[in-house]
């Protein structure tokens, strides 16, 4: 049935309300003349006093919370119209030779209302984490920045304002790397930097050879390809690295280790929870509406992509076990649990692209609330070695039960959510005849159960050892005071916690019956 379309400026409000946000958040960091005519935004004297000690903090909180609380509501809006059958299109006149446009339809609508869920649970969590940061302006400022960008990825009504918004989101992560300007923040920063310049160049080579080709960057089709070519090659292979460069997929993937480690840990999730989806959104369009099922499946692309996407799963989840660095071993987590997304995409059957796309929320939820826990404990103990965690449940109980709910999900138990993703991923590899690939997440799950069931045991039954090296008592009779975050910190986790669960008991909820009508829509 053909789509109605309605023209509305909405989806352009929804994007552009976070980037004048950045914007406002920066002119906080701007003193009275009577004080100082200085600027603090981009400062880097760390005895600054913060804004948030006066208005200048306070605004820069209204600015967040408006900027995030927002286009939830605009896209909740935009929700029911498409699911009432409509599209959603603006286009503005602006930016030569294409100009700008914006097209809404489910898959975008999707991933727009799930990113501004996750926003506003990752910008109040942040305002908790980076108090005490000498340059919250410049942090809150680019943040939004990269918000506003991911925003605008998967809102794109054609790939030149894709790319456009594609580009524009990955520079300004490269300032969140590094807003912590040490040596090893700087040299991750700058691998960082590298691999963007690589995407973004591999991108703008893919788009344009797909115009020249077709004479259409629309992605509103089921594939506007429609021969082979050495030209079409080299596109698809330009896409596979710039969006596979975002979705950390082998072998792209060696940024996202130091780039976590190093920036803050908010930036590390907003990356993993929203700016890494914009790479598995890029590849479901690049598999459905560049090159289409048809195209895929004669040319048998699509199975090298799988080989890839396997690899990575086994790859990541192996490298994640030789990590103490918490941080890290989420990291390398992270690189398989997208690449359950990306087989998922590959395969090219519904039941495997609802895994994956429902995959998208439930790995934001687990992951997200990993990261966020690991927040609380770097903050309450500054500690990030897995090893000296023994015990550590006893002063972060509801930190670490969070983390433990999360950890199981991550195994894909029944009822979390991520046994709903691997379920419908078995049942697509059975479809095309490949029970191996049954096996692959098989052995993931073992693997996650091996490299985070441990932390959870550990941090409530583990023993300190004393400085002889013998075991000591149980830390619930030595432990300190309660080291949990106040609740701007502790509120999210928990929401993210039990968004591990809630999901994964009915059997009809929101995420699986989203993900069935964009599979209908697809197919």
């Amino acid at each position: 049935m053909p789509q109605e379309i309605i023209n509305s400026l909405i989806p352009f409000w929804i994007v552009i309300i976070p980037l004048l946000a950045g914007i406002a958040i920066f002119l906080t960091g701007i003193k009275p003349p009577r004080f100082s005519a200085s600027y603090d935004g981009l400062a880097v004297d760390t005895q600054v006093t913060t804004p948030s000690d006066g208005v200048g903090g306070i605004l820069r909180n209204i600015f967040l919370i408006l900027a995030t609380f927002i286009p939830f509501f605009l896209n909740i809006y935009l929700y029911f119209l498409v699911r009432q059958g409509y599209v959603i299109v603006s286009r503005l006149d602006v930016l030569p030779p294409l100009g700008l446009l914006f097209r809404v339809d489910i898959l975008g609508q999707y991933m727009s209302l799930m990113f501004s869920f996750f926003a506003i649970i990752l910008v109040i969590y942040s305002i908790g984490y980076m108090q005490g940061d000498p340059l919250p302006q410049r942090f809150f400022g680019f943040l939004m920045f990269v918000y506003a960008g991911s925003l605008g990825v998967v809102l794109a009504g054609d790939l030149f304002s894709l790319f456009l918004f594609f580009e524009f989101m990955s520079l300004m992560y490269f300032v969140l790397v590094v807003h912590h300007p040490s040596p090893f923040a700087v040299a991750a920063g700058l691998k960082f930097l590298f691999m963007t310049i690589l995407a973004g160049v591999a991108l703008f080579l893919a788009v344009v050879i797909i115009y020249r080709e077709t004479g259409s960057l629309a992605l509103d089709t089921t594939g506007l390809v429609s021969s082979v070519s050495a030209f079409s090659l080299l596109a698809f292979v330009g896409f596979m690295i710039a969006f596979g460069t975002k979705a950390a997929m082998f072998p792209l993937h060696f940024w996202m280790p130091d780039a976590y480690t190093y920036a803050p840990l908010p930036a590390a999730a907003i990356s993993s929870v929203i700016m890494l989806k914009t790479g598995v959104y890029g590849l479901i369009r690049v598999f459905y509406s560049v090159f289409g099922i048809e195209f895929m499946k004669a040319v048998n692309w699509d199975g090298i992509i799988i080989i890839i996407a396997a690899f990575t799963i086994v790859f990541g989840s192996t490298v994640a076990i030789a990590q103490d660095d918490l941080i890290r071993r989420l990291a390398y987590s992270g690189i398989a649990q997208v690449g359950y997304i990306i087989l998922g995409i590959a395969i090219l059957t519904p039941n495997a692209l609802i895994g994956a796309g429902f995959h998208i929320t439930a790995h934001a939820f687990m992951k997200g609330c990993m990261f966020l826990c690991a927040g609380a404990i770097i903050t309450a103990t500054g500690n990030r070695s897995i090893r000296n965690m023994k015990g550590i449940g006893y002063q972060l109980p509801v930190t670490m039960l969070a983390f433990t709910a999360a950890a199981i999900t991550s195994v894909g138990m029944p009822p979390f959510n991520i046994f709903v993703t691997k379920w419908h991923l078995s049942l697509g590899a059975l479809e095309i005849n490949q029970p191996f690939l049954i096996v692959i997440l098989l052995i993931s799950s073992l693997l996650n159960a091996a490299y985070y069931l441990p932390i959870a045991y550990h941090a409530f039954l583990g023993r300190e050892e004393d400085s002889q090296g013998e075991h000591g008592h149980h830390r619930e009779f030595v432990r300190s005071k309660f080291l949990e975050p106040g609740a701007i910190m502790l509120v999210p986790i928990i929401l993210l916690a039990i968004g591990c669960l809630v999901f994964g008991l009915p059997t009809q909820n929101w995420p699986l019956e989203v993900v069935r009508a964009v599979a209908a829509m697809l197919y």
